[in-house]
C-alpha cells in the first residue's frame, strides 16, 4: 500500500487503532449474523463453519481496497483506515472459527499466534528503516498486513479467553485501563520501538474484543445490555466521528 495513505504513529493513531478494534469486533460477529440471514450460506456456515461465512467478501474487500490504494495518489487515511476495518472484521471471524467452530485450546492458539507475530516482526523490521520513524507508518507491505490479522487473531481468542475466565466487565475495564495507560505514557518513545509497537497493536486487539463483546452482550451475560446491531453502530460513530473530525497529518514523502 502506498505510505502516501499512512497516518502518524502519535497519540490519535493509537486512539483510532483502539476504536477501529471494538468496531471491528462487532463488525465481525454482525456479519456473520447478516451471512445467516441472507440465505447465501447454509445454516449452519460455510463448509460447517458458522463463523466461516463472511471471509470470501471480506478477503475479496481487502484486495480492492489494497489495489485500488496502490493506483491512488492523493493523500488520505481512507483506504489505511478501511484495511485496518477490513482485516479486524475478519480476525474476529477466524479467531472464532479457531475457538468456537473448531474448539482448538484457546491458550494454545495464543501462544501459537503470539510466536508467529513475533517472528514476522522480525521480517517485517528487516525490510524496512529502523526504527520506525515516529512520524509515519513506514512499509505498509504485506508483511504488515499479515500481521495486523495474526494480532487481531489473537487479541479475539485471548479476549475471549479472558472475558470467559474473569468476567466480560472486569476484563473490559481492566484492558481498557491498560491500553490508555500504555497509550499516555509511551505513544511518543516506547510504542515506536518494532516489539512494542506490535504489542501495543495486540493489547488494542485484546481489549477491543472484550469492550466491544462488552457492548453487544446483554446484562446477563455481563454486557451492557445493548443488541449487536445497535453496539455496532455506537462503536462504528465513534470511530467514523474521531477519524474524521480529530484531523491529523500524514507523511510528506
Amino acid at each position: 500500500m502506498n505510505t502516501l495513505h499512512n497516518p502518524l504513529i502519535n497519540f490519535r493513531y493509537w486512539v483510532l487503532i483502539s476504536l477501529a478494534s471494538i468496531f471491528g469486533t462487532n463488525t465481525g460477529d454482525l456479519a456473520v449474523r447478516l451471512c445467516k440471514l441472507s440465505g447465501l450460506f447454509p445454516i449452519d456456515g460455510l463448509m460447517g463453519l458458522k463463523h466461516a461465512g463472511p471471509l470470501p467478501i471480506l478477503i475479496l474487500l481487502f484486495v480492492l481496497v489494497w489495489q485500488t490504494a496502490k493506483n491512488n495518489h492523493v493523500k488520505t487515511e481512507l483506504f489505511f483506515w478501511s484495511a485496518i476495518l477490513v482485516i479486524r472484521t475478519g480476525a474476529t471471524n477466524i479467531a472464532d472459527i479457531l475457538a468456537g467452530d473448531l474448539h482448538f485450546d484457546p491458550l494454545m492458539c495464543s501462544v501459537a499466534f503470539f510466536v508467529i507475530l513475533a517472528i514476522l516482526s522480525v521480517v517485517w523490521q528487516n525490510r524496512r528503516p529502523k526504527p520506525i520513524d515516529p512520524h509515519f507508518v513506514p512499509d505498509t507491505n504485506f508483511v504488515y498486513w499479515l500481521m495486523m490479522a495474526v494480532a487481531g487473531v489473537l487479541g479475539t481468542i485471548l479476549g475471549d479467553y479472558l472475558a470467559d475466565e474473569y468476567g466480560l466487565a472486569t476484563m473490559a475495564l481492566i484492558l481498557s485501563i491498560s491500553m490508555v495507560t500504555l497509550v499516555l505514557l509511551g505513544f511518543k518513545n516506547v510504542l515506536i520501538l518494532t516489539p512494542l509497537y506490535w504489542f501495543g497493536v495486540a493489547l488494542a486487539r485484546v481489549a477491543g474484543t472484550d469492550v466491544g463483546d462488552w457492548l453487544a452482550k446483554s446484562a446477563e451475560k455481563g454486557g451492557s445490555g445493548l443488541d449487536l446491531a445497535t453496539a455496532t453502530v455506537i462503536s462504528g460513530f465513534a470511530f467514523t466521528l474521531t477519524a474524521l473530525y480529530w484531523s491529523g497529518s500524514q507523511n510528506k514523502e
